[in-house]
């Protein structure tokens, strides 16, 4: 009973696992659905076309940044990787609406 006890439910690395699942989930769909709304407007193609291609570019995108959330060596670097990404692909969306 002792031994139970002792166990914590919440430590480093269940921690860290957690965080991760909700950077590559959340954060993830927020990067692939911004990554979609820039590209649909970049790609040089009829509209319907440029977001059939975005949004199917958008599917594989989000797989590799669950990938990526788990195979990083740090969050933090991880954490700001993305937020750069993500103010990049915010500035090509709003620069593709004036465009």
């Amino acid at each position: 009973m002792e031994m139970l006890k002792q166990v914590r439910w919440l430590d480093k690395q269940r921690l860290d696992i957690a965080v991760r699942t909700l950077l590559g989930v959340g954060a993830g769909y927020a990067l692939s659905a911004l990554m979609t709304a820039s590209l649909s407007l970049a790609l040089p193609m009829a509209r319907a076309e440029a977001v059939m291609t975005a949004t199917m570019l958008a599917f594989l995108a989000y797989v590799a940044l669950i990938i990526w959330a788990y195979a990083a060596n740090s969050v933090w670097r991880l954490t700001g990787v993305w937020a750069v990404l993500a103010a990049a692909l915010w500035l090509a969306m709003a620069w593709g609406e004036r465009a």
